[in-house]
């Protein structure tokens, strides 16, 4: 498999950008998913309905017919919640990357590149909560070419440019299905820092929480 370099981001990247993001976004709904059905709660949500259905009428297929359109409709309902927020980052941050990353001498954009094809991206900018920390940003590899390292190389590349530029530590967020995301920044040094479940009921009502991590730059 050919080898990859890390450049930056240039105007030609825009859709494949874009792209990857929203790729590396919707690979999550499985995950989701599979933690929603193990939780207590959801199972009851979803017994509820299959026994009202059988007790109606007394019968097995129709229920279970039923509780399949149910988690179809529910499949969709998800789906549609991370489009929702894939759509936001593109109308935010991914909608002028060169605006958002670029212009400014202490953030940047960086894209992963291999065999003449972009597949992998990350930004860094500065917090606006604090001067001596910058927060790691849409980090995400191409499906087909995770685990040649390539993720590592840009945190590194997003890290480096901290330190050159003085700052402390570098943060991010993750969400807490994201496994290997996980053990790649805990590989690398990062300190989860905090856990927190993001106000809105639903996340509450099912504990969807946040990661934070933290880099301290020596």
């Amino acid at each position: 498999m050919a080898e990859f370099s890390i450049r930056r981001y240039k105007r030609s990247d825009y859709d494949t950008v874009r792209r990857i993001f929203a790729q590396g976004m919707m690979e999550q709904l499985p995950a989701t998913l599979l933690y929603l059905l193990k939780l207590p709660q959801i199972q009851v949500l979803l017994f509820i309905p299959f026994i009202t259905f059988y007790l109606l009428s007394k019968s097995y297929t129709f229920s279970f017919g039923s509780l399949a359109l149910l988690m179809a409709a529910s499949w969709y309902g998800l789906k549609s919640i991370f489009s929702h927020y894939v759509n936001k980052c593109h109308r935010a941050d991914l909608l002028d990357i060169e605006k958002s990353y670029m212009l400014n001498g202490n953030s940047c954009f960086w894209v992963a590149e291999s065999d003449g094809r972009v597949v992998g991206m990350v930004g860094i900018q500065p917090t606006q909560d604090s001067k001596d920390a910058m927060v790691l940003r849409r980090l995400s590899v191409a499906s087909d070419q995770r685990v040649r390292g390539i993720g590592k190389a840009l945190c590194m590349k997003a890290i480096d440019f901290a330190r050159q530029r003085g700052y402390r530590r570098v943060n991010l967020d993750t969400s807490m299905i994201q496994h290997a995301a996980h053990r790649l920044y805990e590989g690398m040094g990062f300190e989860k820092t905090d856990v927190k479940i993001l106000p809105s009921i639903t996340r509450r009502f099912t504990h969807f929480s946040v990661f934070y991590y933290t880099f301290w730059i020596e």
